[in-house]
Protein backbone atom coordinates (compact mmCIF):
# COMPACT_ATOMS: atom_id res chain seq x y z
CA UNK A 1 0.00 0.00 0.00
CA UNK A 2 1.54 3.50 -1.04
CA UNK A 3 1.94 6.30 1.52
CA UNK A 4 -1.16 8.35 -0.54
CA UNK A 5 -3.49 5.17 -0.23
CA UNK A 6 -2.13 4.82 3.25
CA UNK A 7 -3.50 7.88 4.66
CA UNK A 8 -6.43 7.91 3.05
CA UNK A 9 -7.07 4.86 4.61
CA UNK A 10 -6.48 6.54 7.68
CA UNK A 11 -8.68 10.01 6.84
CA UNK A 12 -11.50 7.11 6.39
CA UNK A 13 -11.16 5.42 9.42
CA UNK A 14 -11.39 8.67 11.53
CA UNK A 15 -14.43 9.60 9.65
CA UNK A 16 -15.86 6.50 10.38
CA UNK A 17 -15.59 6.99 14.38
CA UNK A 18 -16.61 10.38 14.23
CA UNK A 19 -19.86 8.82 12.56
CA UNK A 20 -18.90 10.77 9.10
CA UNK A 21 -19.90 9.58 6.16
CA UNK A 22 -17.82 11.30 3.13
CA UNK A 23 -20.12 12.68 0.22
CA UNK A 24 -19.91 10.14 -3.12
CA UNK A 25 -19.37 11.70 -6.06
CA UNK A 26 -22.63 11.11 -6.62
CA UNK A 27 -24.07 13.34 -3.63
CA UNK A 28 -21.80 16.07 -4.24
CA UNK A 29 -24.42 17.53 -7.15
CA UNK A 30 -27.33 17.65 -4.53
CA UNK A 31 -25.06 19.04 -1.44
CA UNK A 32 -24.58 21.79 -4.25
CA UNK A 33 -28.01 22.11 -5.06
CA UNK A 34 -28.41 23.23 -1.47
CA UNK A 35 -26.40 26.18 -1.82
CA UNK A 36 -28.39 27.52 -4.11
CA UNK A 37 -31.26 28.06 -1.46
CA UNK A 38 -32.54 31.64 -1.53
CA UNK A 39 -34.56 31.14 1.90
CA UNK A 40 -37.59 32.37 -0.11
CA UNK A 41 -39.72 30.25 1.38
CA UNK A 42 -42.07 28.92 -1.61
CA UNK A 43 -41.53 25.16 -0.61
CA UNK A 44 -43.45 26.08 2.82
CA UNK A 45 -46.48 27.56 0.88
CA UNK A 46 -47.04 24.30 -1.15
CA UNK A 47 -45.38 21.08 1.36
CA UNK A 48 -48.41 19.10 2.26
CA UNK A 49 -46.97 18.67 5.54
CA UNK A 50 -47.49 21.98 6.84
CA UNK A 51 -50.87 22.54 6.74
CA UNK A 52 -51.57 19.34 7.96
CA UNK A 53 -49.24 18.77 10.77
CA UNK A 54 -48.22 22.56 11.17
CA UNK A 55 -44.62 24.21 11.19
CA UNK A 56 -43.82 23.11 14.55
CA UNK A 57 -43.91 19.71 13.80
CA UNK A 58 -42.59 19.82 10.24
CA UNK A 59 -40.03 23.13 9.75
CA UNK A 60 -40.25 22.17 5.98
CA UNK A 61 -38.11 21.72 2.65
CA UNK A 62 -36.51 25.08 3.87
CA UNK A 63 -35.85 23.70 7.06
CA UNK A 64 -33.97 20.42 6.14
CA UNK A 65 -31.79 22.79 3.54
CA UNK A 66 -30.56 24.70 6.43
CA UNK A 67 -30.03 21.53 8.51
CA UNK A 68 -27.73 20.52 5.69
CA UNK A 69 -25.85 23.31 6.19
CA UNK A 70 -24.45 21.99 9.32
CA UNK A 71 -21.55 19.64 9.93
CA UNK A 72 -21.94 16.09 9.14
CA UNK A 73 -21.66 14.72 12.33
CA UNK A 74 -25.20 16.36 13.39
CA UNK A 75 -26.71 14.80 10.65
CA UNK A 76 -27.94 12.56 13.71
CA UNK A 77 -30.02 15.27 15.18
CA UNK A 78 -32.60 15.65 12.24
CA UNK A 79 -34.20 12.53 12.58
CA UNK A 80 -37.28 13.59 14.74
CA UNK A 81 -37.79 15.35 10.98
CA UNK A 82 -35.77 13.64 8.45
CA UNK A 83 -38.19 10.51 8.64
CA UNK A 84 -41.89 12.66 8.42
CA UNK A 85 -41.04 13.89 4.78
CA UNK A 86 -42.81 12.12 2.40
CA UNK A 87 -41.12 12.61 -0.61
CA UNK A 88 -43.52 14.25 -2.50
CA UNK A 89 -41.00 16.56 -4.70
CA UNK A 90 -43.79 19.28 -4.51
CA UNK A 91 -40.99 21.44 -2.97
CA UNK A 92 -38.11 20.63 -5.42
CA UNK A 93 -41.20 21.76 -8.37
CA UNK A 94 -41.87 24.85 -6.78
CA UNK A 95 -38.11 25.83 -5.79
CA UNK A 96 -37.02 28.61 -8.19
CA UNK A 97 -33.50 27.03 -8.00
CA UNK A 98 -34.24 23.41 -8.14
CA UNK A 99 -32.89 22.17 -4.51
CA UNK A 100 -33.50 18.71 -4.32
CA UNK A 101 -34.46 18.48 -1.16
CA UNK A 102 -36.29 14.56 -1.65
CA UNK A 103 -32.47 13.52 -2.46
CA UNK A 104 -31.11 15.38 0.56
CA UNK A 105 -33.89 13.57 2.43
CA UNK A 106 -32.27 10.10 0.91
CA UNK A 107 -28.99 10.92 1.88
CA UNK A 108 -29.16 12.05 5.30
CA UNK A 109 -31.71 9.17 6.25
CA UNK A 110 -28.35 6.92 4.28
CA UNK A 111 -26.27 8.33 6.84
CA UNK A 112 -28.62 8.02 9.95
CA UNK A 113 -28.62 4.38 9.16
CA UNK A 114 -25.21 3.88 8.66
CA UNK A 115 -23.57 5.97 11.76
CA UNK A 116 -27.41 5.98 14.67
CA UNK A 117 -29.31 3.15 13.53
CA UNK A 118 -30.95 3.40 17.08
CA UNK A 119 -32.75 6.02 15.59
CA UNK A 120 -34.03 4.84 12.30
CA UNK A 121 -37.93 4.48 13.73
CA UNK A 122 -38.35 0.77 14.69
CA UNK A 123 -41.29 0.14 11.74
CA UNK A 124 -38.38 0.54 9.24
CA UNK A 125 -35.90 -1.31 10.41
CA UNK A 126 -38.75 -4.52 10.39
CA UNK A 127 -39.50 -3.35 7.01
CA UNK A 128 -35.40 -3.86 5.92
CA UNK A 129 -35.61 -6.86 7.07
CA UNK A 130 -39.08 -8.38 5.34
CA UNK A 131 -37.12 -7.28 2.29
CA UNK A 132 -33.72 -9.22 3.26
CA UNK A 133 -35.78 -12.35 3.73
CA UNK A 134 -38.29 -12.63 1.47
CA UNK A 135 -37.31 -9.89 -1.38
CA UNK A 136 -40.62 -8.13 -0.63
CA UNK A 137 -41.74 -5.00 0.93
CA UNK A 138 -44.85 -7.11 2.50
CA UNK A 139 -45.08 -10.62 3.75
CA UNK A 140 -45.88 -13.43 1.83
CA UNK A 141 -48.99 -15.04 2.68
CA UNK A 142 -49.00 -18.51 4.58
CA UNK A 143 -50.73 -20.03 2.82
CA UNK A 144 -51.05 -19.96 -1.30
CA UNK A 145 -55.11 -21.43 -1.47
CA UNK A 146 -55.71 -18.70 1.17
CA UNK A 147 -53.94 -15.77 -1.44
CA UNK A 148 -56.11 -17.42 -4.72
CA UNK A 149 -59.50 -16.99 -2.63
CA UNK A 150 -59.16 -13.88 -1.72
CA UNK A 151 -57.64 -13.00 -5.28
CA UNK A 152 -61.03 -14.47 -6.63
CA UNK A 153 -63.59 -12.63 -4.21
CA UNK A 154 -61.72 -9.14 -5.58
CA UNK A 155 -62.49 -10.00 -8.83
CA UNK A 156 -65.56 -11.34 -8.47
CA UNK A 157 -67.33 -8.51 -6.81
CA UNK A 158 -65.48 -6.11 -9.67
CA UNK A 159 -66.69 -8.34 -12.11
CA UNK A 160 -63.10 -9.03 -13.65
CA UNK A 161 -61.94 -12.22 -15.12
CA UNK A 162 -58.92 -14.48 -13.89
CA UNK A 163 -56.23 -14.81 -16.87
CA UNK A 164 -53.17 -17.43 -15.99
CA UNK A 165 -50.11 -16.02 -15.25
CA UNK A 166 -47.95 -15.58 -18.65
CA UNK A 167 -44.25 -16.55 -17.76
CA UNK A 168 -42.39 -16.97 -20.96
CA UNK A 169 -38.44 -16.45 -21.64
CA UNK A 170 -40.04 -14.83 -24.95
CA UNK A 171 -42.15 -11.34 -24.65
CA UNK A 172 -41.88 -8.25 -25.74
CA UNK A 173 -43.59 -6.90 -22.35
CA UNK A 174 -42.54 -7.70 -18.75
CA UNK A 175 -45.16 -6.76 -16.52
CA UNK A 176 -44.31 -6.03 -13.10
CA UNK A 177 -46.92 -5.39 -10.18
CA UNK A 178 -44.67 -4.80 -7.55
CA UNK A 179 -44.77 -5.91 -4.21
CA UNK A 180 -48.38 -3.88 -2.88
CA UNK A 181 -50.49 -5.78 -5.71
CA UNK A 182 -48.21 -8.76 -5.91
CA UNK A 183 -49.45 -9.51 -1.91
CA UNK A 184 -51.72 -7.16 -0.96
CA UNK A 185 -53.91 -5.73 -3.97
CA UNK A 186 -54.30 -8.49 -6.09
CA UNK A 187 -56.81 -6.82 -8.08
CA UNK A 188 -54.50 -4.50 -9.49
CA UNK A 189 -52.16 -7.08 -10.62
CA UNK A 190 -54.94 -9.28 -12.76
CA UNK A 191 -56.69 -6.22 -14.05
CA UNK A 192 -53.02 -5.15 -15.69
CA UNK A 193 -53.55 -8.85 -17.20
CA UNK A 194 -57.22 -8.27 -18.01
CA UNK A 195 -55.72 -4.69 -20.30
CA UNK A 196 -52.87 -6.76 -21.49
CA UNK A 197 -54.92 -10.01 -22.93
CA UNK A 198 -57.57 -7.46 -24.23
CA UNK A 199 -55.25 -5.79 -26.48
CA UNK A 200 -53.36 -9.05 -27.32
CA UNK A 201 -50.03 -7.72 -25.85
CA UNK A 202 -47.14 -10.36 -25.87
CA UNK A 203 -45.76 -10.44 -22.08
CA UNK A 204 -44.87 -12.02 -18.98
CA UNK A 205 -44.47 -11.50 -15.76
CA UNK A 206 -41.10 -12.71 -13.43
CA UNK A 207 -41.14 -16.22 -12.46
CA UNK A 208 -40.02 -14.46 -9.26
CA UNK A 209 -41.14 -11.03 -8.22
CA UNK A 210 -38.95 -9.48 -5.71
CA UNK A 211 -38.93 -5.80 -4.89
CA UNK A 212 -37.89 -2.86 -6.81
CA UNK A 213 -35.77 -1.73 -3.91
CA UNK A 214 -37.90 2.04 -3.59
CA UNK A 215 -38.02 1.08 0.06
CA UNK A 216 -34.68 0.34 0.46
CA UNK A 217 -33.23 3.68 -0.77
CA UNK A 218 -36.34 5.78 1.21
CA UNK A 219 -34.77 4.25 4.63
CA UNK A 220 -31.60 4.62 3.30
CA UNK A 221 -30.34 0.99 2.44
CA UNK A 222 -28.51 1.67 -0.57
CA UNK A 223 -26.44 -1.19 -0.58
CA UNK A 224 -29.35 -3.63 -0.73
CA UNK A 225 -31.24 -1.81 -2.96
CA UNK A 226 -28.36 -2.14 -5.21
CA UNK A 227 -28.55 -5.85 -4.95
CA UNK A 228 -32.07 -5.40 -5.99
CA UNK A 229 -31.52 -3.56 -8.96
CA UNK A 230 -28.65 -6.01 -9.97
CA UNK A 231 -30.66 -8.53 -9.80
CA UNK A 232 -33.80 -7.18 -11.85
CA UNK A 233 -30.94 -5.88 -14.48
CA UNK A 234 -30.07 -9.47 -14.67
CA UNK A 235 -33.72 -10.68 -15.83
CA UNK A 236 -34.77 -7.59 -17.58
CA UNK A 237 -31.02 -8.27 -19.76
CA UNK A 238 -31.89 -12.31 -19.72
CA UNK A 239 -35.33 -11.35 -21.33
CA UNK A 240 -34.52 -9.31 -23.85
CA UNK A 241 -37.90 -7.25 -23.12
CA UNK A 242 -38.54 -3.97 -25.14
CA UNK A 243 -40.67 -2.73 -22.13
CA UNK A 244 -41.26 -3.07 -18.49
CA UNK A 245 -44.81 -2.18 -17.73
CA UNK A 246 -45.48 -1.50 -14.01
CA UNK A 247 -49.24 -0.61 -12.12
CA UNK A 248 -47.00 1.32 -9.12
CA UNK A 249 -46.43 4.78 -9.17
CA UNK A 250 -43.01 3.76 -6.98
CA UNK A 251 -42.52 1.34 -9.51
CA UNK A 252 -42.06 3.36 -12.26
CA UNK A 253 -40.17 5.71 -10.85
CA UNK A 254 -37.42 3.57 -9.44
CA UNK A 255 -37.77 1.06 -12.16
CA UNK A 256 -36.79 4.01 -14.39
CA UNK A 257 -34.05 5.33 -12.26
CA UNK A 258 -32.42 1.82 -12.64
CA UNK A 259 -32.87 1.50 -16.49
CA UNK A 260 -30.80 4.84 -16.88
CA UNK A 261 -28.15 3.66 -14.38
CA UNK A 262 -27.45 0.21 -15.57
CA UNK A 263 -28.26 0.84 -19.24
CA UNK A 264 -31.01 -1.00 -20.02
CA UNK A 265 -32.42 -1.59 -23.50
CA UNK A 266 -35.74 -1.76 -22.43
CA UNK A 267 -37.72 1.67 -21.80
CA UNK A 268 -40.32 1.76 -17.97
CA UNK A 269 -44.20 2.54 -18.40
CA UNK A 270 -46.86 2.87 -16.02
CA UNK A 271 -49.54 0.85 -17.93
CA UNK A 272 -51.27 4.18 -18.57
CA UNK A 273 -48.79 5.46 -20.45
CA UNK A 274 -48.01 2.49 -22.57
CA UNK A 275 -52.05 2.42 -23.67
CA UNK A 276 -51.60 6.12 -24.65
CA UNK A 277 -47.93 5.59 -26.11
CA UNK A 278 -47.41 2.06 -27.49
CA UNK A 279 -50.97 0.38 -27.74
CA UNK A 280 -51.74 3.94 -29.37
CA UNK A 281 -54.81 6.61 -29.05
CA UNK A 282 -56.61 5.67 -31.78
CA UNK A 283 -56.59 2.27 -30.94
CA UNK A 284 -57.54 2.74 -27.17
CA UNK A 285 -59.85 5.25 -28.22
CA UNK A 286 -62.09 2.88 -30.29
CA UNK A 287 -62.24 0.26 -27.30
CA UNK A 288 -63.22 2.67 -25.00
CA UNK A 289 -65.50 5.07 -26.30
CA UNK A 290 -67.81 1.91 -26.87
CA UNK A 291 -67.64 0.82 -23.22
CA UNK A 292 -70.95 0.94 -21.61
CA UNK A 293 -72.28 1.38 -18.32
CA UNK A 294 -74.74 3.31 -15.79
CA UNK A 295 -73.19 7.23 -16.41
CA UNK A 296 -70.57 7.94 -12.60
CA UNK A 297 -68.83 10.90 -11.72
CA UNK A 298 -65.04 10.37 -10.80
CA UNK A 299 -62.44 12.36 -8.76
CA UNK A 300 -58.74 11.14 -10.15
CA UNK A 301 -55.61 12.11 -8.18
CA UNK A 302 -52.20 11.84 -9.57
CA UNK A 303 -49.16 10.15 -7.05
CA UNK A 304 -46.19 12.36 -6.39
CA UNK A 305 -44.20 9.65 -7.96
CA UNK A 306 -45.42 9.68 -11.59
CA UNK A 307 -46.39 13.18 -11.72
CA UNK A 308 -43.18 14.71 -10.11
CA UNK A 309 -40.51 12.07 -10.03
CA UNK A 310 -41.40 10.73 -13.52
CA UNK A 311 -43.21 13.08 -15.96
CA UNK A 312 -45.89 15.46 -15.64
CA UNK A 313 -47.00 14.54 -18.98
CA UNK A 314 -48.62 11.44 -17.60
CA UNK A 315 -51.24 13.72 -15.57
CA UNK A 316 -52.35 14.53 -18.68
CA UNK A 317 -52.54 10.55 -19.74
CA UNK A 318 -54.95 9.72 -16.77
CA UNK A 319 -57.17 12.76 -18.10
CA UNK A 320 -57.00 11.69 -21.40
CA UNK A 321 -57.67 7.92 -20.37
CA UNK A 322 -61.07 8.67 -18.55
CA UNK A 323 -62.44 11.08 -21.11
CA UNK A 324 -62.40 8.54 -23.36
CA UNK A 325 -64.68 6.20 -21.35
CA UNK A 326 -68.24 7.43 -22.27
CA UNK A 327 -69.83 6.87 -18.96
CA UNK A 328 -67.60 8.59 -16.69
CA UNK A 329 -67.41 12.03 -16.08
CA UNK A 330 -64.12 14.25 -14.70
CA UNK A 331 -64.72 16.10 -11.41
CA UNK A 332 -61.43 18.20 -10.21
CA UNK A 333 -60.97 18.04 -6.48
CA UNK A 334 -58.35 20.99 -6.94
CA UNK A 335 -55.96 18.97 -4.79
CA UNK A 336 -55.48 16.24 -7.38
CA UNK A 337 -52.12 16.18 -7.79
CA UNK A 338 -51.78 16.97 -3.97
CA UNK A 339 -49.57 14.00 -2.15
CA UNK A 340 -51.59 11.29 -0.45
CA UNK A 341 -49.25 11.11 2.67
CA UNK A 342 -48.22 7.80 2.52
CA UNK A 343 -44.78 8.71 0.59
CA UNK A 344 -41.34 8.40 1.87
CA UNK A 345 -42.56 5.25 4.07
CA UNK A 346 -43.90 7.73 6.56
CA UNK A 347 -46.96 5.12 6.08
CA UNK A 348 -45.18 2.87 7.57
CA UNK A 349 -43.80 4.65 11.09
CA UNK A 350 -46.37 7.49 11.46
CA UNK A 351 -49.68 7.00 10.90
CA UNK A 352 -51.38 10.32 12.54
CA UNK A 353 -49.25 12.83 10.03
CA UNK A 354 -49.65 10.21 7.33
CA UNK A 355 -53.02 10.29 7.82
CA UNK A 356 -53.23 13.95 8.88
CA UNK A 357 -51.79 14.82 5.07
CA UNK A 358 -54.55 11.74 3.68
CA UNK A 359 -56.95 14.16 5.02
CA UNK A 360 -56.75 17.18 3.14
CA UNK A 361 -57.20 14.95 -0.05
CA UNK A 362 -60.27 13.10 0.78
CA UNK A 363 -61.88 15.82 2.38
CA UNK A 364 -61.77 17.96 -1.22
CA UNK A 365 -63.18 14.98 -3.20
CA UNK A 366 -65.49 14.25 -0.50
CA UNK A 367 -67.27 17.40 -1.16
CA UNK A 368 -67.48 16.73 -4.92
CA UNK A 369 -69.92 14.27 -4.25
CA UNK A 370 -68.40 11.59 -6.86
CA UNK A 371 -69.42 7.89 -7.20
CA UNK A 372 -65.63 7.08 -7.37
CA UNK A 373 -62.04 8.39 -6.51
CA UNK A 374 -59.11 6.38 -8.75
CA UNK A 375 -55.55 6.73 -8.46
CA UNK A 376 -53.03 4.50 -11.21
CA UNK A 377 -51.14 3.50 -7.49
CA UNK A 378 -51.88 0.65 -4.89
CA UNK A 379 -50.08 3.29 -2.34
CA UNK A 380 -52.23 6.01 -2.72
CA UNK A 381 -55.03 3.97 -3.40
CA UNK A 382 -54.97 2.61 -0.21
CA UNK A 383 -54.46 5.64 1.62
CA UNK A 384 -57.78 7.32 0.49
CA UNK A 385 -59.68 4.36 0.80
CA UNK A 386 -58.75 3.66 4.43
CA UNK A 387 -59.06 7.88 5.49
CA UNK A 388 -62.89 8.04 3.39
CA UNK A 389 -63.51 4.71 5.22
CA UNK A 390 -62.75 6.72 8.50
CA UNK A 391 -63.96 9.56 7.55
CA UNK A 392 -67.39 8.28 6.37
CA UNK A 393 -67.27 9.31 2.80
CA UNK A 394 -70.03 7.60 0.78
CA UNK A 395 -67.53 6.90 -2.73
CA UNK A 396 -66.08 3.72 -3.67
CA UNK A 397 -61.57 4.52 -4.48
CA UNK A 398 -59.78 2.09 -7.27
CA UNK A 399 -56.74 1.68 -9.27
CA UNK A 400 -57.48 3.51 -12.37
CA UNK A 401 -56.04 -0.04 -13.71
CA UNK A 402 -59.15 -1.67 -12.14
CA UNK A 403 -61.18 0.71 -13.62
CA UNK A 404 -59.79 0.81 -17.27
CA UNK A 405 -60.46 -3.43 -16.84
CA UNK A 406 -63.99 -3.15 -15.87
CA UNK A 407 -64.74 -0.86 -18.48
CA UNK A 408 -62.84 -3.56 -20.84
CA UNK A 409 -63.90 -6.55 -19.50
CA UNK A 410 -67.72 -5.08 -19.89
CA UNK A 411 -67.81 -4.14 -23.65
Amino acid sequence: MSDEEEAYQFVLGTLSRERIVPYSEAELPIVKSVEQCINCGVCLNHCPLIPAVGVMRFPGPRGIAVRLSRSPPEFWTDADVIYLCTGCGTCREVCPNDVDIPSVVNMIRKRILRTMPDLVPLPLHQLQERVREYGLAFEPWEDPEDKADSRDMRLERLGLPLFEDRITDHAEVLYYPGCQAEERAQEIREAAKVILEHFRVDYTLLEEMRCCGLPLELLGDDEQAEELAGRLTEQVRSLGVEYVVTTCAGCTSRLSEIAVSHHWSAKVLHIVEYLREVIGEERVRDTLRAATGPPEAVAVHQPCHLIRHVSRNIGDDMEWLLDLIAPVTVKHSGVEDSCCGGGGLVNHHDTKTSDAVTRVNVEAIGALGVDRAVAPCPLCVAQLENAAFRAGVDMDVEDLTVLVAQYLSGE
